[in-house]
Formats: structure tokens, sequence, C-alpha cells
């Protein structure tokens, strides 16, 4: 039965259930715009403050009224990664109150979506893609299921532009062909980021997106830029209309307009000094002590670089003022923390007028999109268009100015010496200049009006903005190139400047800092490097600190490389602290030793917590190593009182893949300082053999017996407080059990393995006292990596071909029905899951299948798809050749099963790639003791002989490949390889599930 239909005047009440409160006028209109036009405006050009985020909440609700016409995944691109928290949280509660429905507007919003994605138990999704917390890749492993994406430009460019970072190369088109089809794109705040917004027109089109393909495929989809200066000058724009939207005395009406026309003034203060770090702190401390007023409770103080940040922040320490330090440099467990921390001294609708004073010391990580309000806002003097979003966070609901009668304050500082300097600064250029010029000229010795309503902020010279990079031309030759996913061309455009463009003098790259103790091969493949605990900072930065050098300067915008003579630090490290580094290799866990010289771009290194680095959680290449240590709890080895903390296991709960536990010395010492004397001893790890056994008959239990016992011990000794930094150990003791996801409590109800390492005490070196612990880590199955590879793809359920076959093929038909595909390529995809694994007939693939036992090879009724419940494969005992090869063989040797298909090359193709290989060249290899394979499908044979090498086939398929793209597009063909495969990935993880087959079917 179908949900009920919905209609545009409903949006009110829909949009009052989620979030309790009317919406602003402006809110109302777009959605009825959009939903009688049926498509998005091209610019939506709001001021700071007036709810801008709402946009989502009308995707949401256009695609539940009108599913046919509108995307199903709706991407919000910010290049903050702060703002994609914040977001990503208005996101969340979206999505959480359409799920928790049971009746009015919302239930049937939650009808509609659930008969969208076939799934009454998850009608939308929420991601969050930034590289930190989470690498979230849900949302592609189902083509048919709305979701709400929040991404930096960086992860979500890198994905349309078949490049994906964090994925591996074989689920780059699947990325790629989801970005690029069904999606709404809303890019805000484009003056950040106007160079992918000009590749993301590029790309939309690009000549192989021709009008034959839209004829083909839906076109659902756009992509709309949120800003008042867009990338598109003659498109459709949405604006604030004063006589529809700030006229009216109701509720919504009256914040908004109080919004539109707060009063905020500016006073200009010239700083005397060489260097910001050095001479901004003091005259920001005299602010802070002798300017303020006594309704003035929350300071905002925004910096250009991270030492300046940093030394603000201790100058206001030591002269007794609390303040929290925020900046981009810090990495994502740390941030995260902080921003909990201080989220209600900082949210406008949350905020005590009478709390305690708060300063909130920043740098440019706060300029946009964050939903900070501060009642005093003090700025070191930046670009014109920076200015304007940084007077974005003071009073950003204009209650301090309603409420006393006068405007907010600004103190907009300026450091002599930079203003007098003939040399071009290394982020902002000549902007900071020409900006303070033009304000000191039209300010005179008055505060200037620097109010959304300013009429003296108008007309501002277009040098005064920061200066703007321009992306190449994107041409159909670069599309070629990277839609060739496998194999790679030797030779192709990197997509880097088609995401932040390029300029005579390029940023810098960076490198990533991983602070762990144990940084052996045999502990990081337990337990290895994850981005939520890893810290990005400019290559130069990284080695200077490494050799021991000066500071180098850092922003949290992309900069050119800094000349090392500029901004130097007053104290240098008292020693180098390596000349050598640890870099880590993912996927093979590899650890090499290598010279501070031959760090490279992109590179993970890892180092030991004792030498620092880290201050208050953000970047400080000062913060060396102390002699001052604290006792280890029990009395054992001492730990560092600088030591960084090591959030291995933090970070692997928050990456959202599986959960573990070190039980390790920093373990004790943290139980010790939260549960005191109570808390229970670790389980300790024997390594003499005898020992061992003498162990496990006095305590009757195995290693793992032990250690749930120790995970009961802590849980009944936990207070109700459990410190927020071990919150992803224990829970959040506020949440209630079905949301508390602390990893006892998992590995409590749940499976876990528990292994034993040996780990020299510096990480390193066999030459030190070792360290044994355990290591718990929970037992689970990645559903997104079931059926990536042939090995990955056999899990042991025993699935017969002919069932997996048919299940696949009634997935991919049941996709195609939802996501609105045509009757034709609905029948393609169905026949194409019903041939894509038939190579798998090869006896050698067989006798993978039952572990090489010639006796249950010759027992098996029927061949195999996936493998016995406990067959190991072997590496070397795999086919030469392909099994996606192999059934393209098959399929083409009988003409009555092409007949079956609409388009052949489409069918043939889609069965060659459905493992992300041969876009565009199958890697075909000689067979040296050829096979003949034989299958009857429903009555038709199919032949065919395993010594491919001999024939045309891998160039039928590339020459397929082209001509394909060409009907297609690129990121049309993607999306069609997309659904077979994810048809494929969803039906491998339900009999992993035993879902679908039962074990006489496997027999």
């Amino acid at each position: 039965m179908s949900a009920e239909a919905l209609v545009a005047t409903e949006f009110g009440t829909f949009f009052r259930s989620v979030h309790g409160y009317e919406p602003y006028p402006w809110q109302t209109r777009l959605t009825n715009q959009v939903l009688a036009e049926e498509r998005w405006p091209d610019v939506i050009d709001l001021p700071t403050g007036a709810g801008k985020t709402a946009v989502l909440d009308t995707a949401v609700f256009a695609l539940a009224v009108r599913p046919e016409v509108f995307p199903r995944r709706i991407v919000f691109v910010i290049d903050r990664r702060i703002v994609v928290d914040q977001v990503c949280k208005r996101a969340r509660q979206i999505s959480d109150s359409i799920r928790a429905a049971d009746s009015g507007v919302l239930a049937r919003v939650r009808g509609r979506l659930s008969e969208i994605a076939g799934d009454a138990d998850a009608p939308i999704g929420v991601s969050a893609l930034r590289g930190g917390i989470p690498l979230d890749n849900d949302w592609a492993i189902r083509p048919d299921q709305p979701w709400v994406m929040v991404s930096t430009v960086d992860q979500f460019g890198s994905k349309l532009l078949f490049r994906g970072y964090g994925i591996s190369e074989a689920m780059w088109p699947i990325h790629a062909g989801l970005a690029g089809n069904d999606c709404l794109v809303i890019l805000d705040e484009v003056h950040l980021s106007k160079p992918f917004a000009a590749t993301l027109q590029d790309v939309r089109s690009e000549p192989s997106a021709n009008s034959f393909n839209s004829s083909l495929l839906p076109q659902r989809g756009g992509i709309v830029e949120m800003s008042a200066t867009p990338s598109i000058v003659d498109g459709v724009r949405f604006a604030l209309q004063p006589e529809a939207d700030l006229e009216g005395d109701s509720e919504a009406v009256t914040r908004l307009r109080r919004i539109a026309r707060s009063a905020k003034r500016a006073r200009l203060v010239e700083a005397a000094g060489r260097d910001a770090y050095s001479a901004l702190p003091k005259e920001i401390v005299r602010i802070l002590q002798s300017d303020l007023h006594d309704s003035e409770r929350s300071i905002g103080v925004i910096v250009n670089r991270v030492r300046t940040a940093r030394e603000v922040q201790r100058a206001l320490s030591e002269a007794g003022v609390t303040a929290h330090l925020l900046t981009g440099r810090m990495r994502p467990l740390d941030r995260q923390r902080r921003l909990r921390k201080i989220e209600t001294l900082v949210d406008p609708d949350r905020r005590d007028p009478d709390a305690e004073r708060t300063v909130v010391v920043a740098t440019q990580a706060i300029e946009v999109g964050a939903d900070f309000s501060f009642d005093a806002l003090v700025t070191e003097a930046c670009p014109f268009d920076s200015l304007r979003q940084r007077v974005g966070r003071l009073d950003r609901r204009g209650t301090l100015a309603e409420r006393t009668g006068e405007p907010a304050r600004c103190w907009v500082l300026g450091l002599k010496a930079e203003l007098a300097s003939k040399r071009p600064d290394p982020v902002y250029g000549e902007a900071v200049r020409v900006t303070w010029n033009e304000l000191a000229d039209r300010a005179g010795d008055c505060p200037i009006d620097i109010g959304p309503a300013s009429k003296q902020l108008d007309g501002f010279p277009q040098e005064a903005g920061a200066p703007a990079r321009t992306a190449p031309l994107l041409l159909p030759t670069h599309m070629d190139a990277w839609t060739q996913t496998s194999p790679e061309p030797l030779v192709q455009p990197g997509i880097g400047d088609f995401l932040h463009g390029f300029d005579e003098n390029p940023p810098e790259p960076e490198v990533s800092i991983v602070w762990r103790r144990d940084r052996s091969a045999e502990a990081l493949r337990l337990v290895p490097p994850r981005p939520p605990e890893q810290l990005s900072v400019p290559l130069s930065a990284a080695t200077a600190w490494l050799r021991g050098a000066e500071e180098t300067p850092v922003a949290d915008v992309a900069s050119a490389v800094v000349d090392a003579g500029r901004d130097r630090a007053d104290d240098a490290l008292t020693a180098p602290v390596s000349r050598s580094v640890l870099r880590y290799v993912g996927g093979n866990d590899i650890v090499q030793e290598v010279d501070v010289e031959d760090i490279g771009p992109g590179d993970v290194l890892l180092v030991h917590p004792h030498v620092g680095g880290l201050s208050e959680g953000t970047w400080n290449p000062l913060h060396a190593e102390k002699t001052d240590t604290r006792p280890s709890a029990g009395g054992g080895l001492a730990v560092p009182d600088s030591e960084v903390d090591d959030l291995g296991d933090e970070a692997q709960w928050a990456y959202q893949r599986r959960r573990t536990i070190r039980l390790d010395r920093q373990l004790e010492y943290q139980l010790k300082e939260w549960l005191g004397d109570d808390a229970p001893t670790l389980p300790r790890p024997i390594s003499d053999d005898a020992a061992a056994d003498s162990f496990a008959e006095e305590n009757l239990s195995s290693p793992k017996e032990s250690a749930r016992r120790w995970i009961d011990d802590v849980l009944a000794h936990a207070p109700v407080a459990v410190p927020m930094h071990l919150q992803w150990l224990a829970g959040d003791p506020d949440a209630d059990e079905e949301t508390r996801l602390g990893t006892l409590h998992v590995l409590k109800s749940g499976e876990f393995d528990i292994e034993m390492v040996s780990v020299p005490v510096d990480g390193l070196s066999p030459r030190q006292p070792s360290e044994s612990y355990y290591v718990l880590a929970e037992r689970s199955v990645e559903s997104t990596t079931l059926s990536n590879d042939d090995d990955a793809s056999l899990t042991g359920t025993g699935v017969p071909l002919a069932a997996h076959l048919s299940g696949v093929g009634h997935r991919a038909e049941e996709f195609a029905a939802r996501l609105g595909l045509s009757s034709a390529l609905a029948s393609d995809l169905t026949l194409a899951g019903e041939l894509h694994d038939l190579g798998k007939i090869d006896r050698r693939f067989q006798a993978q299948m039952v572990g090489h036992d010639p006796v249950r090879l010759a027992m098996q009724a029927t061949p195999l798809a996936k493998s016995l419940r406990g067959v190991r494969t072997r590496r070397d005992a795999w086919p030469p050749v392909r099994h996606e090869v192999a059934s393209v063989a098959l399929a083409q040797s009988a003409e009555e099963v092409l007949r079956r298909a609409h388009d052949a090359d489409l069918v043939l193709h889609l069965v060659a790639t459905h493992h992300g290989r041969g876009r565009p060249l199958p890697r075909i290899v000689r067979d040296d003791c050829p096979q003949s394979l034989r299958y009857d499908m429903r009555g038709v044979v199919l032949s065919t002989r395993t010594d491919f090498s001999e024939t045309p086939l891998a160039l039928d398929m590339a020459d397929r490949f082209w001509r394909l793209c060409a009907k297609y597009g690129h990121h049309g063909l993607a999306w069609l390889e997309a659904i077979l495969r994810l048809a494929d990935h969803r039906q491998s993880e339900a009999e992993a599930l035993g879902i679908g087959t039962t074990d006489s079917e496997a027999r």
C-alpha cells in the first residue's frame, strides 16, 4: 500500500515537527518555489545567520513529495571541517525525527521515503565525509536509499572525479557513479571554493553527458550555490525579499528581522610589534581586561595563524581569563571534544547570557558556517570577505543589541609592521592591506558599521577579497583519463587543481602525523592508524619540527610555501627530535624508517607521544619532551607528563569500523585516574608456556574469559560520571541503552578476538625493554568490502552459484525499479546479474571453494558461488584467468542469451566490470592449462575455453567500454555499474548473514 501523498502546504508542519519552532518565511517560500517549478534555484543568497542550512529540510521534504523529480542524495559541500560536523548535526536531527515518527506529517514523510528506499527501518541516512570522523561510506552501499551527505570539497570532489580519497581503486567507479547521478549538490560559501564550483559545472555539462544520454537515464539532480558572490552569473537567484520575509508580527518574522537588521560596530586598532604572535596577545589581553562591558560574556578571538592563536590563549590564561583554543590544526577527536566542551558557551540559542565570561580563541576554522555567537569579537585584520564571515559570529541572532540597545562591538587589530611591509602575505597576499586601508578611509576616527544592513561596506574594491584561485578548464580528455580506473593511465592529470584551483605559487602539500606508543607492525596490524587520530600539517612544518628547527608558520587555509626567514620563533627546540622518522604504509601495515629529507606529500608519519607536538589539542612544535614524569598505575613504567594522548583505540571506534582495546599501561593509568583504587586489574599475558598453563589452571579460564570478567568488573565499578576522554570506552552514561555505544558494552554483548602483542617500550627498537599486553578486537563483517575481491566474496556460507546469480539479478531489478529506470535498462541489469559470476564454474575455482578437498569437490551436486564454511582459500591457487573475463566469454557463446538484452554491449560490460576491473582493459594472462567451461542456463548451454590470451576478447572489452561512455556518459555508465555491483554486494551480505539461503541449499 502506497504512503499517503504530501503537498507543499504541509512543509511548515513538517519543519515544526522536526525543530519545534516555525520556519522563517523565506524557508517556506523556497520550498513552495522548488516544488512548483520542479527545480532548484541556481543561487541562494542569504545573510549570515539566516538559517541557510534549512535548505536540507526543503530538500528532504521535496524528495518525499516528488521522488520522481528530486534526487535521492542531497550533498551539502562546505570547505571547512569544523562546519561539516555542525551541518551534519542538523541533518541527523531531521533523519532521527523522521525515523522515530509514528503519526502526523512526519510519519507520512517516513512512509514516502521508505517506499523510495524499500526499507521501512532506514528511510533516510546521514553521512559525514571529511576525512576525519568518520570515514563514512555507508551512503555508497545502496543506490536507491535517500541520503543526506555533508562533505568537504576534497572528499566529494575526489569521488566525483573517479579518484576518491580514502577508498580503494575498485570502489572509485561506484562512488563516482553515485556522486554524478541522482544527486543534488548544495555548495555553501562558494567564495571559498570557486575552483570546485567551476569544475562541478564542467562535469555536469561535459559533452559525453549529451542529450541522447538524458533520454536514457533519469535526470534528477542539480547544483545550488549558496553565496553572495556565486560563480553562476545568469542563473535563477533566490534572495530575501523584505516585504515578504521581514514584515509581520509572527515569532519567526521577528527573529529573522532581528538578524537581518542587527546593529554591529567595529573599531580599528593598530598594534606595535614585528610579529603577530608576540604583539597581538598583549593588545587582546588589554582589550579584554579594560574595554569590555558586563553584558559581553562570550568573547570570540579570531587570528590568522595557529601560533598566534596558541600565544593568545596562553597569554589570556596567564592573565586569569578562561580561554578555549579551537583551530583546524587539531586531531579530529581532540577537536570534537573541544567543540562538545564549548558548545553551550557559543550556541546562540542555548547560551546563558549571565554565564561566566568565556573566551574562544580560534583561527579561520570558524569563519564560515559554524553556528557560534559571541557578544564581542576581536579579529586580526584579514581580507574583506573573511571579515564579513568573521563578523557573522558576532551577536549572531541580534539578541544582545536588542537587549542592551547598543550595537554589538568588534575590534579589528592590524599589525603595523605587516601593514607597512611591501612583502605579500603568504596566505592573503595584498588583500589585508587593501581591506585595512579601505576601512580606515571609510571609518575615519569613528567606529564603522559592519552590520548585515550596513551601507558603509558597499562597493569594496575587488582587491580587498582573499586571493582567488582558478580551476583549469575541464576538457573531455581529462574525463577520459579519470574514467579509466583499471588500469589507470600511466600519464594522467592530477585532480588537486580541479578541486582547489592553481596559481603561480601553489599551496604547500601536507602530511599526517599520528602519535602512537606501539609503532611496531605487529601492533599496527591490530590497531591501524585511522583518520580521527591524524593531524594534517604542511610538509615544511613537519620536517622543521622533526629536525628541531624553528617553527614554520601555519594557517588554517591553503597557503603558499612560507619563507623560512619570516615569522621566526623566539626559541627553537633544544635539540633535534630525530633525523629519521617512521612512515606508515596502509594496506599491509608496513612501517618504514625514512630520513626526514625523504618525507613526501601525503605521508602518514608515526611519532612517539613523548616527543610532544601538541598543546591544548592544537599543533605546537615547540611543545617538546619534558623530563617530568607521572608514575604508571601499579608502579610500572613511568609516563612522561608531557605525553600526547595516544588515541589509537578511540580512533577505531570513531572510524565506525570496529572496536578495539589495548590493555596496556596507558589504559591502566587512565582507569586508575577514573576509578581510583577500585580500578580492576588488567588481564596480564604470560609469555612463558608453563607459566601460562599454571595461570590458566589457577584462574580456570582462558584469556578471553579473563577479559570478559575484566569488562564486567569495569562496568560494575564505573560511576555515573564518565570522563569525556573515556566515553568511547564505557559509553556516555546520559545516553539510553539503544544509543550507548561504548566499546566495553559492544564487546560485552558481542564476539571479540583476543591477541597478545609484545612491543618495545619505545615502539620500535628491539634493544629496549618490551611490554606485553592483550588486544581485544570486535569480530565483525565489513559489508562495504564483502564483494570487492574474490577472497572477500567468499563468505563461507556455501551458496550455490545458481542461487547467487538469481539473487543478484533480482536485487538489481528491484534497485532499477525504485530508481525509475526504464524497463529496458531494468531488464538488462537483471540479465547482467544472472550472468556475472558464471566464470566461477572453472574447476580450479570450485576447488578453492571446498579447500582443495577432492572428496568434497566430487560430492558437490551444483557449482558454488561462495566457499563452504571453515574453508581457507590459497592465494597461489586461483585460476590465472579472472572469473569476470570467463563470464563474458560464456555469455557471448550463446546468441539465445544475448537476444534477451536490449543493449548487449551494456550487459557484457556490466558483467566484465562487476569487481571494478577492466575499465577499460582487462588483464588477461596466458593460461598454461586451459579449461573447458560449460554451464546450462535454463536449457541454453554456454561454453568456452580459458585460453583467452589467444583471442581479441580484451580489445573487444576496451572498445565496448568507450562506446558505452559515449552513449551513457562517463558518470552514467559508472552509475549503471554501481547498481549491479551494489546488488551483488547486498546479496553477498545477505548470504553472509544467512538470509536467502539454507544449509540444505548449500549442500
